[in-house]
């Protein structure tokens, strides 16, 4: 019995040590940028028509004629608050998105205007027109397995990485 657990221990001994001696993958940041960067490209080139970059279409998308906190907004998109007002910034500027101030003046709520409700209907429209292209690129299972690996590599990282992350 002791000779069991003895041999038990070396086994995970060993196979600890081989994985703290192995060499890194290739580094899963910088694929993830290039990859990120390519889906960029090919979702714009659908919503170039409506004028929306893809990050702005992520906006209208989560907004409502409902005001919202722009930080509450962040938070959902897990984006920081410089980077959301710099997406947000051309919204208003086109008038399909207004901008006022909460009941503390240091907090802008954000709501989509009647116009902002029509062109979020038209990059709608582009958008599923660039999924599915997508998914005949990629291969509709491939691309379902992908969004599962992804929001599993998400939920996993969430739990370490500080709030604001």
């Amino acid at each position: 019995m002791r000779t069991s657990i003895t041999a038990t221990r070396s086994v995970r001994q060993t196979a600890s040590r081989a994985r703290r001696d192995a060499a890194p993958l290739p580094c899963t940041g910088a694929r993830l940028r290039r990859l990120t960067r390519r889906v960029t490209a090919f979702y714009e080139q659908h919503l170039r028509a409506c004028g929306l970059r893809l990050s702005q279409y992520s906006v209208l998308t989560n907004l409502s004629v409902t005001p919202r906190p722009l930080t509450q907004l962040a938070d959902l998109l897990e984006m920081d608050r410089t980077t959301l007002s710099r997406s947000v910034r051309p919204l208003i500027d086109q008038g399909w998105v207004e901008d006022t101030a909460g009941d503390d003046a240091r907090q802008r709520l954000l709501a989509l205007t009647a116009s902002g409700v029509r062109c979020r209907a038209e990059a709608q429209k582009s958008w599923r027109s660039a999924q599915l292209a997508l998914e005949q690129r990629l291969d509709r299972a491939f691309v379902g397995a992908l969004n599962a690996q992804l929001e599993q590599a998400l939920s996993r990282l969430k739990s370490v990485l500080p709030r604001d992350n």
